[in-house]
């Protein structure tokens, strides 16, 4: 049997489910088991959203992403989270990144996903 979730309780989706798809902006950003998603996640926006969640590390303050999701009649060129993401470079502003195969069961919709997985971004 399968179940479709569709939340942005990240809490929820580790406690019930094995394999997550993370969308943004009308598309697919990054898909893999939930434990590799929330060890290692390889899209900012990912990456953004556990940073955000609230009850994280006992101290650390809360890192919201910044800005607003794009209007869906006016998605960006490039890559439509580049508005938004620290880590954008001239590629990322000109070029949408092509979900791609990572490893057995993992994708992700990101040119800079290899710094981000190396811990350099």
């Amino acid at each position: 049997m399968s179940l479709i979730l569709i939340t942005h309780d990240l809490g929820l989706v580790a406690d019930t489910a094995a394999r997550v798809a993370v969308m943004y902006a009308g598309s697919v950003v990054e898909s893999a088991l939930v434990e590799a998603i929330f060890k290692a996640p390889a899209h900012p926006y990912t990456k953004g959203l556990l940073h955000s969640i609230p009850g994280g590390q006992r101290g650390s303050a809360l890192e919201p992403i910044p800005g607003a999701p794009p209007d869906l009649a006016k998605v960006p060129t490039g890559c439509p989270f580049h508005p938004r993401c620290r880590f954008t470079v001239e590629l990322c502003r000109t070029q949408k990144p092509a979900l791609q195969q990572l490893d057995a069961g993992r994708m992700t919709a990101c040119h800079r996903h290899v710094e981000l997985l190396d811990g350099q971004l």
